[in-house]
């Protein structure tokens, strides 16, 4: 299966400090980010890819809290919007829809994918993750969901618009077929927490990721098709620099 030969790879930024053929500012202009090769420097043109408080995690050591409260969500069924921008495949989400995290409410932007995960739970790299983005439109505060994929059984959710994903860059496909992202959530809404980042640049350091703790469902076949289209689009895992990992059971 083509994912299972990506836990053999590791892709790691080349480190452009001491390059004396390090390219002025101003060339930052024209840098297209990629996740290898020239393009995977993302520090030299974005600063904040090299903070303190940057995401992907390996999730570990957790400390459940008590003050956490079980996630809100009111989702909407919305028509399908698909992007492929060129770095992942992205359903864009009609407004309308919210979550909330303690008492505070953000609106869902969009989903996207990642092959093969972005963080990993205890050293365990899953064959996909997805991204619900959700923005706090008083803060502009960013709330992210990241869910597992693990190989099953056939994901409904997922098949909805398997068959007509984007292939290549700025490609869209809409239709007015609903769904709704609430049924492709876990059962359990046990989940991690910590102060993290964008795993793209700018690499903003203003997200509150919240990953869920049980994984959900697609056949190989689905995540092969995923990964067909997006390759290797996963940062490679990032330090804690003494960032406490929070869990809701």
């Amino acid at each position: 299966m083509l994912w299972s030969m990506m836990f053999m790879t590791l892709i790691i930024p080349a480190c452009s400090d001491d390059d004396d053929d390090l390219e002025e500012p101003h060339t930052c202009d024209a840098f297209h980010w990629e996740y290898e090769g020239e393009g995977a420097t993302w520090g030299s043109c974005f600063m904040e890819c090299g903070g303190q408080a940057q995401s992907p995690v390996n999730i570990t050591q957790t400390v459940e809290d008590q003050s956490l409260s079980e996630l809100q969500m009111n989702y909407t069924d919305v028509p399908i919007h698909l992007l492929n921008n060129g770095h992942t495949i992205q359903f864009e989400y009609e407004t309308g829809s919210q979550l909330q995290v303690n008492g505070v409410a953000y609106e869902l932007l969009q989903f996207h994918f990642h092959t093969v995960s972005e963080h990993t739970i205890d050293g365990v790299r899953y064959p996909m993750e997805v991204h619900l983005v959700h923005k706090n439109l008083d803060t502009d505060a960013l709330a992210v969901i990241g869910i597992m994929f693990k190989q099953g059984t056939e994901n409904p959710f997922l098949q909805s618009f398997m068959d007509d994903l984007p292939t290549a860059a700025d490609e869209h496909f809409t239709s007015e077929q609903m769904v709704n992202i609430s049924t492709i959530l876990p059962n359990s809404r046990s989940y991690y927490l910590y102060d993290g980042s964008l795993t793209t640049p700018p690499c903003s350091e203003v997200v509150t990721w919240i990953v869920m703790q049980t994984p959900i469902e697609a056949s190989p076949e689905q995540i092969d098709r995923m990964y067909e289209l997006m390759q290797d689009n996963y940062r490679p895992i990032q330090p804690l620099n003494g960032r406490e990992i929070k869990a809701f059971n």
